[in-house]
């Protein structure tokens, strides 16, 4: 891919957006402005501003071997994972029961009215149950369900249980409607899906979706990035801006050139406008 269309709300962040998807800084690539934005009246009737952003031809040889390499790389088998009633996959973890204490012999208790209410309060204390892991992902597999059926999807779930957070994998037909522009319908039904299980517990549990592996694919594109324009920010000296992704794509451009000498990298903006920014650093 050495050429894609991109939006955003100005020029500047259509181009940013494109030059993103390419891996590309700006002096690689050849920018075509396809729309300009309109503001409309109070909202109404505006429209973002396109651009047709493409590799130069110099870029795009690099483009090529980096998608060739990256291909080979999904090549590599994934260990498969146990399901559960065909639809749905789970970490089983069994709690072992508590030590059962030695036998004592209690002290006799007078019977007198002063020790009464001691023992009426110790039978009527109750624990508050544990809201579990199991559990949490149990009730998002059924929100899922229960929003896909009226999407019109057929969808199977996978659900695995790590240390972390609760993963819920959506395999089916057609599901890029799931995904959206870089992932934001995904991060929305997955925000909606934490409120849900999260909002009559006191435990809380975190749910990540992920629609036929995107999130592997968008973490490597990331990654890829990520070098690529540290290694250009070096040559340089200057800085080059991101757009706006969300925490966990943010950290994932933190993560990968936190040990890089001469860079630095900051987020910087409010959501949902907030990016990252690669910086030179002596």
């Amino acid at each position: 891919m050495n050429s894609v269309e991109a939006t955003g709300k100005t020029i500047e962040d259509a181009v940013r957006s494109g030059l993103v998807q390419l891996g590309l800084t700006r002096d690689e690539a050849d920018v075509e402005v396809l729309a300009e934005p309109k503001s409309g009246f109070l909202g109404l009737g505006s429209k973002p501003a396109q651009v047709r952003v493409t590799a130069k031809k110099e870029a795009a040889h690099v483009l090529f071997r980096q998608q060739e390499e990256a291909a080979a790389a999904q090549e590599v088998p994934v260990p498969a994972v146990e399901k559960e009633d065909s639809k749905a996959v789970i970490e089983e973890k069994e709690v072992a029961p508590a030590a059962t204490a030695p036998e004592t012999t209690a002290p006799a208790v007078a019977n007198t009215p002063e020790a009464a209410p001691a023992v009426a309060l110790a039978d009527t204390e109750e624990t508050k149950p544990v809201y579990t892991a199991e559990e949490a992902a149990a009730q998002a597999k059924r929100f899922l369900q229960e929003v896909l059926a009226n999407m019109g999807l057929q969808v199977m779930i996978e659900k695995m249980i790590k240390p972390d957070k609760i993963v819920l994998h959506l395999h089916g037909k057609n599901l890029g409607i799931l995904i959206g522009k870089h992932g934001q319908t995904l991060d929305a039904l997955q925000y909606l899906t934490n409120l849900t299980i999260n909002q009559s517990h006191e435990g809380r549990h975190f749910v990540m979706l992920d629609v036929e592996n995107y999130r592997h694919r968008r973490e490597e594109t990331l990654k890829q990035l990520a070098v690529r324009l540290s290694g250009r920010i070096k040559k340089k000296g200057d800085k080059v801006v991101l757009e706006p992704m969300n925490g966990y794509e943010r950290k994932i451009i933190h993560v990968a050139l936190q040990d890089k000498e001469h860079v630095r990298t900051e987020s910087e903006g409010q959501d949902p406008y907030r990016h990252v920014v690669i910086y030179y650093a002596e």
